[in-house]
C-alpha cells in the first residue's frame, strides 16, 4: 500500500483523525453469577435499611472495594434486589465479600451464550467502574453527565478542563464491548458549602437582583 492510499478525498489522513469510539472489553471467556437474598422470600429486608444492613447492598459495596465488576438492581417484586458479578479467568475469592445470607440463583459462561438482560447489566457494571474512576478525578454525576465542578475561587476561564462527558455502550461484532463518548460544555457549577447556605439564608430577597445570580450559580445547576 502506498502512502497516497492513506489519504481520503478531503485531504486528511488517518493520523490526523480523532474518534469518540473506544473498545473497552472482549467478552470471550467472561463468567458471571447472580445472587439474591434467601431470608425473606428471595427479597432483601422488608423495611428499607441502611446499606450496611442490607445483604445485597453490603455485598455490592464489598465488591466495589475488591475492584470486582458488579452491579445490583431491583427485581420485579417490590423491595427485591439482585447482585450480579462478572469476571474473566479464575473465580475471585468471594468468601469475605458475599454476605452469608445471599444465595446463588444463576451462573453463566460465555460459551453458553450471553442474553440481552445479562449484556445490559454488564454495560451498567462497566458504567459503574467508569463512574468510580471519574469520581476519583473529582467529577460529579448529574443525570447521564459527568461534570467537574469549579473550585470556590476558580474563574471559568480554562473551560477545557471542565468539559462534561457521557457514555453510551454497544456491542461491536459478537464480543467486543465499545463505548461512544459524548463531550459537551455546560454552564459552570460549584459544590455547595456552608458559606453558600449562610449567604442564601441571610439574603433579604433571594430571588431578586444580585442575590438571584448567586442562587442561580450555587443553589441550582442549569444546563444549556
Amino acid at each position: 500500500m502506498t502512502a497516497a492510499a492513506n489519504w481520503v478525498a478531503n485531504g486528511a489522513s488517518l493520523e490526523d483523525c480523532h474518534s469518540n469510539l473506544f473498545s473497552l472489553a472482549e467478552l470471550t471467556g467472561i463468567k458471571w453469577r447472580r445472587y439474591n437474598f434467601g431470608g425473606h422470600g428471595d427479597c432483601g429486608p422488608i423495611i428499607s435499611a441502611p446499606a450496611q444492613d442490607d445483604p445485597i447492598l453490603l455485598s455490592f459495596i464489598r465488591c466495589l472495594q475488591a475492584n470486582l465488576l458488579c452491579v445490583w438492581r431491583r427485581d420485579v417484586k417490590p423491595d427485591c434486589k439482585e447482585l450480579w458479578i462478572f469476571w474473566w479467568g479464575d473465580e475471585p475469592n468471594l468468601v469475605d465479600v458475599i454476605h452469608h445470607e445471599l444465595h446463588i440463583v444463576e451462573e453463566g459462561l460465555w460459551e453458553n451464550g450471553l442474553s440481552y438482560e445479562c449484556r445490559t447489566l454488564l454495560f451498567k457494571a462497566i458504567h459503574n467502574l467508569l463512574e468510580r474512576c471519574l469520581m476519583d478525578k473529582n467529577f460529579v454525576r448529574i443525570g447521564k453527565w459527568f461534570v467537574r465542578p469549579y473550585e470556590k475561587d476558580e474563574k471559568p476561564v480554562n473551560k477545557s478542563e471542565h468539559l462534561s462527558c457521557a457514555f453510551t455502550f454497544f456491542l461491536h461484532g459478537e464480543s467486543n464491548v465499545c463505548t461512544s463518548v459524548e463531550i459537551a460544555q455546560h454552564q459552570p457549577i460549584y459544590l455547595i458549602n456552608e458559606e453558600h447556605i449562610h449567604m442564601a439564608q441571610s439574603s433579604p430577597a433571594p430571588f431578586q437582583g444580585k442575590s438571584y445570580d448567586h442562587q442561580k450559580n450555587i443553589a441550582k445547576i442549569y444546563f444549556r
